[in-house]
């Protein structure tokens, strides 16, 4: 008998009787049969090497948090493990619960989020944020409670109007804000509170607002509200309207900044609608009033749901990075309070709803702050309405309650749309002008916020803050300043010299509360001790209100479901998201100087501490680019604000600019500068002898006999041999081109490669310097730098760009210079030779007739970038715009006689095809207009506009684009006519500046066509890929586009265009 049988046999013979009456033992009466599990270290001693190298694999990586790389395929091996073990194996019944609870965690129960237009939009009261629990923050509820009150507090609690003589009233001098933050600052936090915090004035335990910073004050609490400021027409809301009468009644600067957003509502409503995602909206007057309805409201919620999007952008990178003094510590870092968020493979919730409390109903009173400015208006908004009053300390809660009461009465006797403040106007189209609002925001950016702590609100608040004290312990009934912090996970203090040291104030708070338990909430909070000013902390209050101010900012933006789960291309839309993650660059990682450039683009210089650090003063501004060593970077001047550019639009407007060189000068030769190390280029001299030297020299230099005919057979050699390399093949006979990723951006710089022996990165020469993409990136930046660099929200971009990009040429440039001559010459040459450094043919003559100008190298470093820069900049767009035009509807003809010539080969047929380039550039040029600055006042005979009246310093636009449509000098302007004369246009500039290069535009790009329109049946590709997505804006009344790329974030050339055509 074996071993096994054996032990069996013995404890069969040891088992004692069963006595149930069945004669079963209890195992064997079971349902489910009960063995006894094995030790997991008994399980893991008999494990073999395989699952014993599963077991460890799986302990590490399960352990680092990493995500796990399945192509190990570990939890194929850990399953494997499972099986191969006895049923009753204890370490397989640990491993396959954890297994379950690995994939229960995979995926968020209950679901934060539905599919649908349900969960897509936000309501306006704020209901259905959490799809489970849709009540939770809706507009009307009754504040929530955080702290339990478990302290009893005795009926001789301090009189509210003592405790604010004694610890809160504002004495003495002024004191300014340690950390230099502004009244711009406060303004934009007194939205934010009022965002989640608007006490029913009937009934004070309910908020009239949702919990969600939703930007309610600008779109309402409700529908009946939201119906007060839309127009009910492609999603847009009445020009400079918000909905909030509670704003209204605030000092100007909070007005002026909540303007931005509603300014900026509508700026995205019109992108949305033209960049028409899925192709789903349509011409209004096309729409049945049922699509109307459809149409007006899926655009105005994604728009309010991008616009909420830019208000808790600006929240957390430029108000919480304020309070977190992030710029002083000079970095751009930031809370991601949204995102997902996994500890130990599990994830941290989110998207779950909120519910603001009544304790930081109390919290967010922030009176001490206000600056001396705002202390002043409140005075007087007091004084206007009680004109009896002597002295500003006489004000008693009734009256202050009527003269509110009084001015909320007027404004909603008006119509939101006509609201107005601060003494302004709307204009005829609604909108309050741009330089009045621009002075207010930059009053508010000078005046400094006052200090936080005791002693620091200002008299005209009394009443509020007594209100304030007997909201907070009559009807809220909260807890102690103790309590809170206990709650808060906060030391308790111990004595009031721990609360606030100063022994004035903590002796005036021992003799109002006898012992630090008994202190309440809102004295507690309000007369704390303040934090320094440090990295870290910007904001400087109370210890316990910092902390809480961040403890509120995670639940309002990590609780709400559209900032956290939502926060994606469903609700947002691809072009949404991708604007919100695109930082104007030199704000420190802020948002808010989009809105600024967007919502006043007259206003600001592109790198003014005014736009770019809004929320400090100028001198902490100053004191903050000078500590992190970039004050140099910077203009801290405060900037003018009726600088919007000028456009002249006509073509006899615009040639009596360019004749006139001296009141209006070209304003290119410091962009160049920058680009050339000091060297100047020949566009920016308005000296006619200077300039023209250097024209004629270069022309000699780049125009050698034949250019023409050579560039006419490059391009025509090499978009052909694109075209066939690029092509993708259908089954049947059609075949797919991008020709603008792969053709129209990459010929012109092909050119450019050959011409400056600019040793490109490619397939066939793997150990170049430079990728074509990255080519094509440098010139193109250079190219906007020096020629079109008006746009302040661009001039930080184009400029650090272009400081990148430029050294790279100019090594480039200056290598070949230094070594295209004696016997450097033929070494370097026979080093480089078959490499991607190789200087060939063209390169060679180029560089060699260069030399002959005996010109220093750093000017002919300069001028090798001025030439090449124009080719990169104009030749791509050009190309991809004509092609994408005469594929249009409407351009039919046009196309079936572009199809005839492009198979023809004579004089007549390239004259005829350059005149239907140079037709199409009428229609669709690239260049919107060329800039110059007036010298002094002047005024121009815009043609039939008449008189253009304009101020000396002032930018203007030569806006050949308007000009060529212009119907005095071309009748039928819409009608193409091939054979006008090229001296007719203005597209390529007039007079002293005519552009260098347009001997390269006709001939190159008629090759271009050539090849493209040679293709058999050559069309659109179907759906979205065959159109170029654009997003437009108006600039000095020329209609500037923005082209979607493949990650649809915004760029200033077309990247992508599918074609098709039959082999």
């Amino acid at each position: 008998m074996a071993p096994s049988q054996l032990k069996t046999l013995l404890g069969s013979i040891r088992r004692k009787p069963a006595q149930a009456p069945d004669g079963k033992r209890d195992d064997e009466a079971a349902a489910v049969q009960i063995s006894e599990k094995t030790s997991i270290g008994h399980d893991l001693a008999h494990l073999g090497f395989k699952n014993a190298r599963t077991v460890a694999e799986a302990i590490t990586t399960l352990a680092s948090g990493e995500p796990l790389n399945d192509r190990d395929l570990l939890l194929e091996n850990g399953v494997s493990m499972l099986q191969s073990l006895p049923t009753n194996s204890g370490l397989s019944e640990t491993v396959s619960n954890n297994f379950i609870g690995m994939l229960w965690h995979d995926l968020p129960h209950p679901p934060p989020t539905t599919s649908g237009p349900t969960a897509r939009y936000r309501q306006p009261d704020g209901s259905g944020n959490n799809p489970w629990t849709p009540e939770m923050g809706k507009a009307g509820s009754p504040y929530s409670r955080s702290v339990p009150p478990t302290k009893p507090k005795g009926p001789n609690l301090p009189d509210p109007e003592l405790v604010f003589d004694q610890l809160l009233k504002r004495n003495g001098r002024f004191r300014p804000h340690p950390s230099g933050l502004n009244r711009l600052f406060f303004s934009f936090a007194n939205i934010v509170i009022h965002e989640c915090f608007q006490t029913s004035r009937t009934d004070p335990w309910i908020n009239e607002t949702s919990s969600y910073v939703d930007l309610s004050t600008v779109y309402g609490n409700t529908e009946k509200e939201q119906k007060r400021v839309r127009t009910y027409e492609d999603g847009k809301i009445f020009p400079d309207s918000i909905a909030s009468e509670r704003i209204m009644m605030m000092p100007p600067g909070v007005v002026a900044v909540l303007l931005m957003f509603s300014r900026n509502h509508n700026h995205i409503a019109q992108n949305l609608l033209s960049v028409n995602e899925q192709g789903k909206y349509k011409d209004w007057d096309s729409l049945s009033d049922k699509h109307k309805v459809w149409q007006d409201e899926d655009i105005f919620q994604l728009s309010r749901n991008i616009n909420v999007g830019f208000f808790a952008s600006v929240v957390l990178k430029d108000y919480v990075a304020a309070i977190l003094n992030t710029p002083r510590a000079n970095s751009t870092w930031s809370l991601d309070l949204g995102a997902e968020i996994k500890q130990s493979g599990k994830r941290i919730e989110r998207g779950t709803g909120n519910l603001v409390s009544v304790e930081f109903a109390v919290l967010y009173h922030w009176h001490a702050a206000l600056s001396a400015a705002d202390e002043k208006w409140m005075e007087d908004v007091l004084k206007a309405d009680l004109p009896e009053l002597k002295s500003i300390d006489d004000v008693t809660v009734e009256m202050f309650k009527t003269v509110m009461m009084n001015h909320g009465h007027k404004l909603m006797a008006t119509p939101p749309k006509e609201w107005t403040f601060a003494g302004l106007h709307r204009g005829p189209d609604g909108r309050f002008n741009d330089a009045a609002l621009a002075e207010i925001l930059k009053d508010c950016i000078e005046e400094p916020a006052h200090a936080f702590g005791a002693h620091g609100t200002p008299a005209s608040l009394k009443v509020v803050e007594i209100m304030g004290q007997l909201q907070a312990r009559d009807i809220f009934n909260v807890c102690t300043m103790n309590e809170f912090r206990r709650y808060l996970n906060l030391k308790p203090y111990k004595d009031f010299e721990d609360w606030n040291p100063d022994k004035e104030t903590a002796r005036a708070a021992e003799l109002l509360y006898g012992h630090i338990e008994n202190l309440e909430l809102y004295p507690g909070l309000m007369a704390e001790v303040t934090k320094p000013a440090m990295p870290g902390s910007g904001v400087c209050p109370g210890h316990t209100t910092g902390r809480g101010i961040l403890d509120d900012a995670v639940a309002l933006v990590r609780g709400d479901r559209f900032l956290s789960y939502d926060f994606n291309s469903t609700t947002l839309t691809n072009w949404g998201i991708a604007k919100l993650g695109s930082l104007p660059p030199g704000a420190y990682g802020g948002m808010f100087p989009h809105l600024l450039f967007n919502g006043l683009p007259g206003a600001w210089t592109g790198t003014s501490t005014y736009a770019l650090l809004p929320f400090y003063t100028p001198a902490a501004a100053k004191g903050i680019l000078k500590q992190n060593k970039v004050i140099q970077e910077y203009d801290l001047d405060r900037p003018a604000s009726d600088m919007e550019v000028i456009g002249i639009h006509t073509h006899d407007g615009c040639k009596r600019v360019f004749e006139d060189r001296e009141n209006f000068r070209v304003m290119y030769q410091k962009a160049i500068r920058n680009c050339t190390a000091g060297h100047d280029f020949m566009i920016g001299w308005d000296d006619a002898k200077r300039h023209d030297t250097r024209s004629n020299l270069l022309h000699e230099v780049f125009f050698e006999e034949g250019f023409e005919a050579k560039v006419s057979h490059f391009f025509k050699t090499n978009v052909a041999k694109l075209i066939k390399e690029h092509s993708l093949k259908y089954s049947s006979k059609r075949r797919s081109i991008d020709i603008v990723r792969d053709v129209t951006n990459v010929t012109p710089i092909l050119w450019l490669a050959e011409r400056f022996a600019i040793p490109l990165k490619t397939r066939d020469q793997p150990h170049g310097l430079l990728s074509i993409p990255e080519a094509f990136q440098i010139y193109l930046v250079l190219f906007m730098y020096q020629s079109f660099n008006i746009i302040p929200a661009n001039e930080w971009k184009l400029r650090e760009g272009a400081s990148k990009a430029a050294p790279i040429l100019r090594g480039i440039f200056e290598a070949h210079l230094k070594t295209q001559q004696g016997f450097k010459e033929t070494i370097v040459d026979w080093l480089a030779k078959g490499s991607a450094f190789e200087v060939g043919p063209e390169a060679d003559r180029l560089y060699h007739a260069l030399h002959e100008s005996k010109l220093p190298i750093g000017d002919l470093v300069g001028d090798c970038i001025g030439m090449g820069a124009p080719v990169a900049g104009n030749l791509t767009q050009q190309a991809s715009l004509l092609i994408d035009l005469f594929l249009s509807d409407g351009y039919e003809e046009y196309k079936a006689r572009i199809v005839e010539l492009a198979h023809m080969d004579d004089p007549a047929s390239e004259r005829e095809l350059q005149g239907f380039i140079y037709e199409g550039m009428r229609h669709a040029g690239v260049v919107p207009g060329l800039p110059r600055v007036a010298s002094q006042d002047v005024t121009v005979m815009d043609g039939a506009r008449g008189p253009i009246h304009i101020k000396a310093g002032h930018t203007i636009l030569a806006a050949t684009s308007k000009a060529a449509m212009d119907p005095v000098a071309f009748p039928d302007p819409e009608k193409f006519n091939p054979h006008r004369p090229f001296s007719d246009y203005t597209l390529l500039g007039h007079g002293l500046h005519f552009c260098f290069g347009a001997r390269l535009v006709g001939c190159s790009l008629a090759a271009t066509l050539r090849e493209v329109f040679k293709l058999k049946n050559v069309r659109r590709a179907p759906g979205p890929q065959g159109y170029f997505t654009i997003v437009e804006h108006e600039f000095a009344g020329v209609t500037m586009r923005q082209y979607l790329d493949g990650n649809a974030k915004e760029s200033p050339i077309p990247t992508t265009l599918t074609l098709e055509y039959d082999e």
